[in-house]
C-alpha cells in the first residue's frame, strides 16, 4: 500500500498535519500540505506541553497509547483541538489538529495547554464526517473487519439526544409551572418532616404531615402509579437515612427499608402507597424515639457525668463483651467504685445493664432483620446462639424463635 500518497490524500483533504509511527512508537513519516502550518510545541523534538508519566510530548503520547488498540481514538484538547489517533497492524496514524464548526462533546480529553490565538487562527475547520470520513478510511483499508461511523461516535461521542430531550422536557415542566403558578413542595417542609424521624419527634412528624401547603409532588413516571411508587422508593430512603443519622443501626434501618420497599412495588393504587409511606415514617420515628429514651437513662435523673460516660461507652461497644475493669479503664476509675455508683444512679448493676441492652439490641434485630440467630449472637459478642437463647428467654419470656414469629417485620401490612 503507498502509505505517503494516502497521507497526502488525507492532508489535503482536512488542510492539516498527518503522521505515521511505526510498531514501536516511533516516528516514520510526517506529512502537512501547508508548508507554513506546524504544530511543534505539542509533538516537535522539545514539546511545550509534556507529561512526566509518558516521559515526552503528553498529547502525542495519549494517542499513541489510547484507551483501545481496536478503536480510533478523537481527543479533545482544551475543547478548542481535535486530534485523531488510528492504531492499525503495523502503524499508528495521527491526524491533526482541527476545530470543528458545529462542537461535538468529545468523551476523550486533554488538559488544556496555554494555546495562543496566533496558532489557533491557523488551525483549519472542518465538519465531523469529513474527519470521520478519513480516520475510517484509515481504519478500514489496514483491518478486515469493517468500522462504521456509529461506532466511532459511540466510542467518542458524548450521546446528546438525550440531554436535549431532557432540557426540551425541564424546560416545558418550568413553563407549566409558572403558569399555573406551582411549584414542587417546599424543601423547608421536607427538612421538618426528616429532621423529626432524626430527632424521634413524633409530634413534629404529624404536624409536617398535616402541612397546607401550595406545591405538587414531583411526577417520576408516565404511569401515575408507577410514579407514586417511585416517590414511595425515594422518602423510604431518606426516612431509613434520617433514622440511622438518629442513632438506629444501618443493617436494622437497611433491611425494614426493604422491607416497606418491596410492600410499595405490591402496592396498586397511591392511597395504599401513601398508607405504607406514612407508616414508615412513624415506625422509625418511634423507633429512633425509643433509642434515645433508652440511651438517655431516664433522662433528667442521669446527672453523673461518670455515668453518662459509662453508658455512652457501653452503647457504643455493645457488639463486643464488656466487662467492668474494660469500662472503668477507659474512665480511668476503680472497677469497685465505678460499678457502686452505677447501681446507685441506675439501680441496677453494669453488668445486668449491659445484657438488658443487648437483649434489646436483640429484639431490633429480630424484629427488622434476617439476620439468623446464631449470626445475632455474635454480632452481640453472646459465646453461642444457645448462650443468647437462655439470656433472652430470661428476660423477655420468649425464645428469639418465638419473638420474631410474633413480632417479626413480615407482619406489616
Amino acid at each position: 500500500m503507498n502509505i505517503h500518497y494516502l497521507m497526502q490524500h488525507i492532508s489535503y483533504s482536512l488542510h492539516t498535519i498527518v503522521r505515521n509511527y511505526g510498531e514501536d512508537q516511533k516516528l516514520q513519516e510526517s506529512f502537512c500540505g501547508r508548508p507554513d502550518f506546524t504544530d511543534n510545541r505539542f509533538f516537535g523534538a522539545y514539546p511545550d506541553f509534556t507529561d512526566s508519566r509518558f516521559g515526552g510530548a503528553y498529547l502525542e503520547q495519549r494517542l499513541l497509547f489510547g484507551p483501545s488498540k481496536t478503536m480510533p481514538l478523537l481527543l479533545s484538547v482544551g475543547d478548542k483541538l481535535v486530534y485523531a489517533g488510528i492504531t492499525v497492524p503495523g502503524h499508528h496514524f495521527i491526524i491533526g489538529p482541527v476545530k470543528f464548526k458545529t462542537p461535538v462533546r468529545l468523551i476523550h480529553c486533554a488538559e488544556q495547554p496555554d494555546i495562543d490565538h496566533v496558532f489557533l487562527d491557523t488551525v483549519p475547520f472542518c465538519n465531523f464526517k469529513d474527519l470521520a470520513v478519513n480516520v475510517l478510511l484509515i481504519h478500514n483499508l489496514f483491518r478486515e473487519q469493517t468500522l462504521h461511523e456509529r461506532d466511532l461516535i459511540l466510542f467518542n461521542c458524548i450521546e446528546t439526544s438525550l440531554d436535549t430531550e431532557i432540557q426540551r422536557h425541564f424546560s416545558d415542566l418550568l413553563f407549566e409551572s409558572r403558569e399555573a403558578s406551582r411549584g414542587h413542595n417546599p424543601y423547608d417542609q421536607e427538612l421538618r418532616e426528616f429532621s423529626s424521624i432524626e430527632n424521634g419527634d413524633i409530634e413534629q412528624l404529624e404536624q409536617s404531615w398535616a402541612e397546607d401547603y401550595t406545591g405538587n409532588i414531583g411526577i417520576l413516571a408516565k404511569d401515575r402509579v408507577r410514579s407514586w411508587k417511585n416517590i414511595g422508593i425515594v422518602v423510604i430512603t431518606l426516612a431509613s437515612r434520617a433514622a440511622i443519622r438518629g442513632g438506629i443501626l444501618p443493617e436494622i434501618s437497611f433491611s425494614l427499608s426493604d422491607i416497606y420497599i418491596n410492600k410499595v412495588e405490591e402496592a396498586s393504587d397511591p392511597a395504599s402507597i401513601t398508607h405504607l409511606l406514612r407508616q414508615a415514617e412513624y415506625r422509625y420515628t418511634k423507633m429512633v424515639r425509643e433509642q434515645k429514651e433508652q440511651q438517655s437513662g431516664m433522662g433528667d435523673k442521669e446527672k453523673n457525668p461518670h455515668i453518662r460516660r459509662c453508658k455512652d461507652y457501653i452503647f457504643a461497644h455493645l457488639h463486643d463483651r464488656l466487662f467492668v475493669q474494660e469500662i472503668a479503664d477507659y474512665l480511668e476509675m476503680n472497677p469497685g467504685y465505678l460499678s457502686e455508683l452505677f447501681h446507685k444512679c441506675e439501680g441496677i448493676s453494669i453488668k445486668d445493664f449491659i445484657l438488658r441492652e443487648k437483649i434489646k439490641l436483640a429484639k431490633n434485630m429480630l424484629t427488622y432483620s434476617g439476620y439468623s440467630y446464631i449470626e445475632i449472637a455474635a454480632y452481640l459478642g453472646f459465646s453461642s446462639q444457645s448462650h443468647l437463647g437462655k439470656q433472652f428467654k430470661k428476660l423477655t419470656g420468649f425464645t428469639p424463635g418465638e419473638y420474631r414469629n410474633t413480632y417479626g417485620v413480615k407482619s406489616i401490612n
